[in-house]
């Protein structure tokens, strides 16, 4: 199985400058727990999940204050297996799925236990 055939696509992102306020309202109207941040050149410049604001007091901080600056990232063509291996080696939840230096979907740890549970 790929990537591709079970990754979230369109990607919801978020702004550097958004206020984690309004980050809070969006990740609960559209049911998700992660989105990539996208700077003005349009490239990532990192990734903001519920982890990162769960302890912040102050919901008019802004986004670019939380974000985790590295973020992992695989292929559409890439395996499932290939992607739960990265997770696991590196303790994330959620991968950036880029095409062409776009991102083009988000894989969560989630996803894939769905996909599996699913298939029982």
């Amino acid at each position: 199985m790929k990537v591709s055939d079970i990754m979230i696509s369109p990607v919801v992102v978020t702004q550097p400058g958004v206020k984690i306020s309004s980050l809070k309202k969006m990740l609960s109207r559209k049911q998700i727990n992660a989105v990539p941040v996208i700077g003005e050149s349009e490239s990532i410049s990192g990734i903001i999940s519920t982890s990162n604001i769960i302890s912040c007091q102050d919901e008019d901080t802004s986004v670019d204050k939380l974000t985790t600056d590295f973020v992992h990232v695989v292929m559409p063509t890439n395996r499932v297996k290939d992607a739960t291996r990265i997770m696991a080696k590196h303790n994330v939840h959620h991968l950036i799925v880029m095409e062409d230096g776009k991102v083009v979907g988000m894989l969560s740890s989630m996803d894939i236990i769905k996909v599996y549970a699913e298939s029982e």
